[in-house]
């Protein structure tokens, strides 16, 4: 029996497709991967140039349908349960662990609304005070400086400000607070974690020393003992919780407070080092991108400080407000997506839009074909901030996609974009800036300016 949800039809296994449907075009090619990897944005858009913002490749084995068209999104972000399941490489899988909000489909509701209190709405406010600081201690740094490396200084101000936001710990504190723990630096910390990152996308499932699989494993595992001590730490503190302080502290108290819930110890290990590695990353990315598009751009530079001379203070209710700065970040990620969004498997065939999508093939949702259509996006090559502002008609769900979609939409969005708002404001109103040529970027996993670009940079009196 067929059945019809949201446009989309869902095929009862040996039934015939409806007459008319067809299988997207191209055919995999065993190169696939290594040219994606080598640069997703040019391999999508070449594609989708030949053949149209739905089409069939072999990226990372079998076939991998990739799609940018809405109506095709919204097939890959809302078929969990129905048709579709999680599709990652058994490495990635694997560095998630077992306590990933991907390994249990059953549990993901369950469990992303238990998490999104600590990253969102008023633990978000609670947050402001550190991120203000952190930002404006590491900024002040830059008046002394004529240039300089744009990527490794955002860096470290993102990973100064998400590590005590979600690991709960300040690796600057006194040696005190740190001496019993495995990890006692910031530098022993980001290590790991660089080790770690570089383990999700190894092609090879080896666990050895010479892969960045097996060097991954090795650390997440350190990096798991670290946070259980943390965990561990928190509990010898004879004060009350407080659930608003950090992430750590939301799921300590929950736990508290119900014991037999969500929150064991493994899924807060986990997920403390989840958030971190999906966070840290694409802000960082984000910070980058943000200064080389508005210096690509002085008209925007020029609005973007109107703006700021009429907010006196930060707050949430101020952020709000900051309606154009808000629009340039979600320009900059239209322009310059960090990543695909989703990967699925399909477990029944589908039909969407006249097209069949066959059971057992992957399906990735691409925000760097999504945001290039011209049937999205007017002028799709121009940097307008404005197509964002809020009576504008561009930008609808499905067509624009940084942070997925679906139940699967990033659970740190709404995180992100405050802290972006916070650093953007900071350097407009401290610094002017200007670039040194054109940005050479980092492509896969995560597309960031390269760590040898730098800008020239000068105080404001």
């Amino acid at each position: 029996m067929d059945r019809q949800q949201s446009e989309i039809l869902i095929l009862e296994d040996e039934q015939a497709p409806p007459s008319g449907a067809v299988t997207p075009p191209r055919q995999p090619k065993w190169y696939d991967t290594f040219n994606y990897i080598a640069n997703p944005d040019k391999f999508c858009r070449e594609n989708w140039q030949k053949y149209g913002p739905v089409f069939k490749t072999g990226v990372f084995g079998g076939t991998t349908i990739f799609v940018g068209s809405a109506k095709a999104n919204q097939m890959v972000f809302n078929g969990d349960s129905q048709y579709t399941e999680i599709s990652l490489l058994p490495t990635t899988m694997a560095m998630f662990g077992e306590y990933s909000l991907f390994q249990r489909p059953d549990l993901h509701r369950q469990r992303k609304s238990a998490l999104r209190p600590g990253l969102a709405g008023r633990a978000l406010e609670g947050y402001l005070p550190h991120i203000n600081k952190t930002i404006l201690q590491a900024i002040e740094g830059w008046k002394n400086k004529k240039t300089i490396a744009l990527y490794p200084e955002v860096e470290e101000i993102c990973f100064d400000i998400l590590v005590p936001l979600l690991l709960g710990i300040n690796l600057n504190d006194s040696q005190e607070n740190i001496s019993e723990l495995p990890v006692t630096s910031k530098a022993e910390l980001k290590n790991l974690y660089q080790t770690f990152f570089n383990g999700f996308f190894s092609l090879l499932k080896w666990e050895s020393p010479l892969t960045a699989y097996g060097r991954g494993v090795k650390a997440r595992a350190k990096l798991i003992e670290f946070m259980s001590a943390v965990i561990s730490q928190r509990r010898k503190d004879t004060e009350a919780i407080d659930p608003s302080k950090d992430f750590l502290s939301m799921m300590l108290a929950s736990q508290q407070e119900n014991p037999d819930g969500v929150f064991s110890d493994r899924l807060i290990e986990n997920q403390c080092l989840l958030q971190l590695w999906g966070s840290h990353y694409e802000i960082s990315g984000l910070f980058g991108s943000i200064i080389y598009q508005i210096g690509q751009h002085p008209q925007v530079l020029d609005r973007l400080r109107e703006e700021q001379s009429e907010i006196k203070n930060i707050s949430i209710e101020h952020l709000q407000e900051m309606t154009f700065l808000e629009a340039t970040i979600k320009e900059t990620l239209r322009i310059l997506p960090p990543s695909s969004t989703a990967n699925r498997k399909l477990t029944r065939s589908v039909v969407s839009d006249g097209i069949l999508y066959e059971k057992g093939c992957t399906v990735i949702a691409e925000p760097r074909i999504a945001h290039i259509l011209p049937e999205h996006f007017k002028e799709p090559e121009k940097f307008i901030p404005d197509r964002f502002l809020p009576d504008s008609d561009e930008g609808k769900m499905y067509e624009y996609i940084p942070f997925g979609g679906g139940v699967h939409g990033c659970l740190g969005a709404q995180m992100a974009m405050v802290i972006a708002k916070l650093f953007t404001s900071h350097v407009l109103g401290m610094f002017d800036w200007k670039l040194t040529g054109k940005a050479q970027f980092v492509q896969f996993p995560i597309r960031r300016i390269k760590d040898n670009y730098q800008i020239q940079i000068k105080s404001r009196v």
